[in-house]
């Protein structure tokens, strides 16, 4: 009896002290590991609002739903971290630039890229991203990360960086977004699925996707009710390629 008490007892101090599933279904990245990644706060505080992607020494891509109506110096863009209350190297945004044609109600277009005031030094843990120009199709297993919520329910932002596969599927109907095909790509546990749910929560958007070792998407859109309970929406970066290299000037 004594012995059964003992098993059970370090049986559920074992699940006890398991890591959550993180990203919904990731694990902690190592530094280094996504070098590309930016971490996006507003300036003047330590509040993480999205993701970014570093694209050259002076320049990053994001969602325009983080910085729609902010002032060109209002970001702070912070890399070569895993850790998002670390702050390595940051840098002042001078500038925003948002897609024309971007709805803030229906998240079309959803896509801006921000200026640093200082250039970027390339380092082990800081390096930039090449975006891709091709069309990926469904099936495509891809690399996410962020520092979203890591769990269904939107609570417990991460604090270190996470990381997961998905596989890239078509988008299903939604209630809250359509989806174009030629913008638009999805990934994640699909609807009713009893799979290990995977996939992105609340201020994992403008983190990159990668694929192939290129940039082939950026998260926008998740299910406002729960996250991982359907496939999440990521901008493909083959269409929004000609919109981005236009407005990134060379440094």
């Amino acid at each position: 009896m004594i012995k059964t008490i003992f098993i059970l007892v370090a049986a559920i101090a074992i699940v006890a002290g398991r890591p959550e599933s993180k990203i919904l279904g990731g694990r902690n990245a190592a530094l280094g590991e996504i070098p590309y990644q930016a971490s996006l706060q507003y300036w003047g505080t330590t509040f993480h609002f999205a993701s970014g992607v570093l694209l050259n020494s002076r320049w990053v891509v994001t969602t325009a739903q983080g910085v729609f109506g902010r002032a060109g110096n209002s970001v702070n863009i912070i890399l070569g971290i895993v850790r998002r209350d670390v702050t390595f190297t940051n840098r002042q945004s001078m500038e925003i630039r948002i897609h024309p044609m971007f709805d803030f109600n229906t998240r079309h277009n959803d896509i801006a890229v921000i200026r640093s005031a200082a250039v970027i030094a390339f380092t082990t843990t800081i390096s930039p991203a090449t975006i891709s120009p091709l069309f990926f199709d469904i099936g495509v297993v891809a690399d996410v990360s962020g520092w979203g919520s890591t769990r269904e329910d939107m609570t417990n932002e991460a604090v270190i960086l996470q990381r997961a596969s998905v596989t890239t599927v078509a988008c299903p109907a939604s209630d809250f977004i359509t989806f174009n095909p030629m913008q638009h790509i999805c990934a994640g546990t699909p609807v009713n699925s009893t799979a290990p749910t995977v996939g992105i929560c609340t201020i994992d958007v403008g983190g990159p996707v990668m694929a192939d070792n290129m940039l082939i998407a950026i998260p926008f859109f998740h299910d406002p009710r729960f996250c991982g309970r359907s496939p999440d929406g990521y901008l493909r970066m083959s269409f929004y390629r000609p919109w981005i290299m236009g407005n990134i000037p060379l440094p």
